[in-house]
């Protein structure tokens, strides 16, 4: 591996990690190892903020999270370590900023749950216990997707942790009690949802003044206040859907969602999120800017949408300096690594692609 190459791991819909090799100097991305045989859908991936070789993962069939040592500069994995979550379909987790404890929601069960981690970074328990289990106030809704609360990311924001449940409609706002080591109930974020939304992903302002909220099934993306002290209000809403996309009935929607820095001093953030399961030949990335000062400001941008990179756009993530965006088609087998382009770096420019990867559903810039 070159001092230029970066190292990306892929984690997918079938019982596989990948890793690929991209080297922005020699614009080419190559295939890595696989690691196989694993926990079946290992969909999403993070790194320990305390132990950068530690990488978790879930396994989301049989309700597990797996903790695995990077052994290699070209991706190979040791597994050491594996606990049960709590809930059914553990779908995203986070890990607080001191390493402590890992935050877990769960699709199936629409819950959350709490582990704790020893400092070398280890499950400090097999299980979370029932008082760290979280269940959210699900009431029945019209939609055919949102038969049950369905939790679906979580977010960690100024010791503050977002969830977005889909089933539920709304964004659990916890807080972290430091001394009780439990989450306590802030908010639930309901005002602008629609019937049939389903809140998926959301990403915060830099300044902590708006979220911007992916909603799966409506294919909308929705700017709401976050306030320090009192309810968090709809501000806007946007389709996400391009022009020749009506919006027709699809088992899946809207899938991900960053929140780019600005490429100069004066600059607007970059927002992008991406589109699944169109009628259409392709899927598409809708692009947006925000202002750097008002968070109320999101503007679509010039070019509105971005094609030509295949079926089922689900895994979506920029590298650490936000100059290059990794996107997966999961149904084509298709990832490609972008630049940002333009002058105030609101486009997107391909740099490099690599077929024959199926599954991918997430990737972990290391």
């Amino acid at each position: 591996m070159s001092e230029s190459q970066k190292l990306i791991l892929l984690g997918t819909h079938a019982s596989s990690i990948h890793s690929v090799l991209f080297d922005p100097k020699e614009r080419t991305l190559k295939r890595g190892v696989s690691s196989e045989n694993l926990p079946a859908q290992p969909s999403w991936l993070i790194r320990h903020p305390k132990h950068p070789d530690l990488i978790f993962s879930n396994g989301w069939v049989d309700n597990k999270l797996i903790i695995y040592r990077l052994t290699s500069s070209d991706g190979k994995l040791e597994k050491v370590a594996e606990a049960n979550t709590g809930g059914e379909g553990p779908t995203h987790f986070a890990i607080l900023p001191d390493g402590s404890e890992v935050v877990i929601a769960h699709y199936r069960s629409g819950s959350a749950s709490v582990l704790p981690l020893n400092p070398d970074g280890l499950f400090a328990a097999s299980s979370p216990t029932e008082d760290r289990i979280y269940k959210g106030n699900y009431s029945p809704k019209k939609h055919w997707r949102q038969e049950a609360a369905h939790m679906h990311q979580v977010v960690l924001h100024n010791g503050e942790i977002l969830i977005p449940d889909l089933g539920s409609n709304k964004i659990y706002r916890y807080k972290w009690d430091t001394k009780t080591k439990k989450l306590d109930l802030l908010e639930e974020i309901e005002d602008g949802f629609e019937d049939g939304d389903g809140p998926r992903h959301l990403v915060v302002h830099p300044n902590g003044s708006h979220l911007y909220v992916l909603n799966e099934v409506a294919g909308a993306l929705t700017v709401h206040t976050l306030p320090s002290s009192g309810p968090s209000k709809l501000v806007k809403r946007y389709s996400m859907l391009p022009p020749n996309d009506d919006g027709r009935r699809r088992e899946t929607g809207g899938a991900e969602i960053i929140l780019l820095p600005p490429t100069n001093p004066n600059g607007r953030l970059f927002l992008i999120t991406s589109n699944r399961d169109s009628p259409n030949d392709e899927d598409t990335l809708a692009l947006f800017s925000v202002s750097q000062t008002d968070g109320a400001d999101v503007q679509r941008t010039q070019e509105g949408w971005l094609g030509g990179i295949g079926k089922h756009l689900r895994a979506v993530e920029q590298d650490a300096s936000g100059r290059y965006v990794l996107v997966a088609a999961r149904d084509t087998g298709r990832v490609v690594v972008f630049q940002r382009s333009g002058e105030e770096g609101l486009q997107l420019s391909e740099v490099a692609r690599l077929e024959g990867l199926e599954s991918v559903v997430v990737p972990l810039w290391i």
